[in-house]
């Protein structure tokens, strides 16, 4: 199977065969060329899409794989079952296709209760209770995000780089990355206390995104890092269709 991973800034693809996950490079979602890795590859039985980029990021995944195979993909859509997860949320169709298929690997691969963060353009949290319910989340900027709304139509704020420093900022760029991330580290630790009085025992804590690395640095949480949680989750859906 061909998995694809369709973000708002990048699209992650990988081959599941026998059990195992072939990650290709990712592209950035708003690129006109077909993945080079996809130009060599064998044709796939199947191809099982996440998309959270819209309509347009759709058809274009749509017309690749057609001038790559002369396949059409599965869009993948959320399920209030599946492969061992339920998800208590009020209306599932209005829960992000990837928060869900993390959340759904998350559990598989931690058989318990579970906390699930994916850092990328938007910083998702979501809880899986330790007999498989998805029990909701929160959605908050992601750094980059974050610091493109203080700098985006700001002449005197400049930032190239996000990285955290000791003690306090003494110039605007130490500023904004020490403020940029802790406002994102404090979010996640002030979610685990309130998680911890909610669910029976400790849960693991599972980490994925681009900005996941930066933020284990500095949260106290112990997180496992899966980067490729969402096509995991792909892979999940895909094997047990509900």
């Amino acid at each position: 199977m061909l998995l694809i991973d369709a973000g708002n800034s990048r699209i992650k693809s990988a081959v599941y065969l026998n059990g195992m996950i072939d990650l290709y490079a990712p592209v950035p979602t708003e690129s006109d060329l077909l993945p080079v890795q996809w130009k060599d590859a064998e044709t796939p039985t199947s191809v099982f899409v996440s998309n959270v980029a819209g309509a347009e990021i759709a058809a274009k995944l749509t017309r690749w794989i057609d001038e790559a195979w002369a396949m059409t993909p599965t869009f993948v859509q959320v399920s209030r079952r599946a492969a061992g997860m339920t998800t208590q949320y009020d209306d599932p169709t209005k829960l992000g296709v990837d928060r869900w298929l993390a959340a759904l690997a998350a559990y598989q691969l931690a058989r318990r209760a579970v906390v699930v963060v994916d850092a990328g353009t938007a910083i998702t949290l979501d809880v899986v209770s330790d007999s498989g319910v998805h029990l909701g989340g929160s959605i908050a900027p992601g750094l980059e995000l974050m610091v493109d709304s203080l700098t985006r139509n700001t002449a005197r704020l400049r930032l190239d780089s996000i990285e955290h420093t000791q003690g306090i900022a003494t110039n605007t760029a130490c500023a904004i990355s020490n403020g940029c991330i802790d406002a994102v580290v404090g979010g996640i630790e002030r979610a685990a206390r309130a998680i911890a009085t909610s669910l029976d025992g400790t849960p693991d804590w599972v980490i994925t995104g681009g900005g996941a690395t930066e933020i284990m640095k500095h949260c106290h949480i112990e997180f496992r890092l899966v980067p490729d949680l969402v096509l995991q989750g792909l892979m999940f859906a895909a094997s047990e269709p509900v």
